[in-house]
């Protein structure tokens, strides 16, 4: 009894050790094959802001001159097209009831103005993607309503006197080295990709910077164009672009 004994715990413990080392070579197999990899999804949800118009047209050509003296007052003088139709924009607001505080104070002061709504699409972005990645990219698909939230209080500071022009101009160097750096990110991982979603983001990106470029650098449209114009049609750019 006492030998059979001993045989079975030696059965016993020798395929114990051969369980555990199938589980290992299987465990292995899945961690190093596709078998069960998902596809995650980055995605930014979509967003509505609503913008003020000016003056509206039949072609952008009839709003020029107007453009000119809205940014002179510190208006974003930006044109743009919708529904087959063009705008004279002023500003852009994220919530619905300060674009309409805005055109009940125009309207007090006899000037009629209008608000559109525009809708700014969902964005995601489909693949296979570490934490890291997940990060840097749900950055990258915000950044456009970030900056112009950033930009907004920016010009609102200008506009009331809390900032000066040149405390404005560090504040917007700032916003602008944060998406040199958003941008730097993105293209450490993604840059040499072949997935035409993040090519479309990273042409997003590109054209962000560059108009915070063209910002800090102060190219005015116009003569007379203010520094809280400029700003204002910058993120006006960004978000309808």
């Amino acid at each position: 009894m006492k030998k059979f004994s001993v045989l079975s715990f030696f059965l016993i413990i020798v395929g114990l050790c051969a369980c555990v080392s199938c589980g290992y070579l299987i465990s292995t197999a899945i961690v190093t094959s596709n078998l069960f990899q998902y596809t995650s999804v980055v995605s930014c949800d979509d967003q509505t802001v609503y913008a003020i118009s000016m003056k509206s047209g039949a072609t952008e050509t009839e709003l020029s001159s107007f453009k000119q003296e809205l940014q002179a007052q510190n208006g974003a003088g930006y044109i743009c097209e919708k529904d087959g139709k063009f705008y004279l924009i002023a500003s852009i607001y994220e919530n619905f009831n300060d674009a309409e505080l805005v055109k009940n104070n125009l309207q007090a002061s006899g000037i009629e103005t209008e608000i559109l709504t525009i809708e700014l699409e969902e964005s995601n972005v489909e693949g296979n993607f570490s934490a890291d990645e997940k990060t840097i990219l749900t950055n990258c698909l915000k950044s456009k309503i970030e900056t112009f939230k950033e930009l907004y209080d920016v010009a609102i500071s200008l506009d009331t006197n809390v900032f000066d022009k040149t405390k404005a101009k560090l504040e917007c160097n700032t916003i602008y080295s944060e998406n040199v750096s958003t941008k730097a990110n993105f293209d450490t991982y993604f840059k040499e990709s072949n997935n035409k979603t993040l090519q479309s983001l990273q042409s997003a990106l590109t054209e962000t910077n560059d108009c915070l470029s063209n910002l800090i650098s102060e190219n005015y449209d116009t003569q007379n164009q203010t520094f809280s114009s400029l700003i204002k049609q910058t993120y006006c750019k960004i978000l309808l672009g």
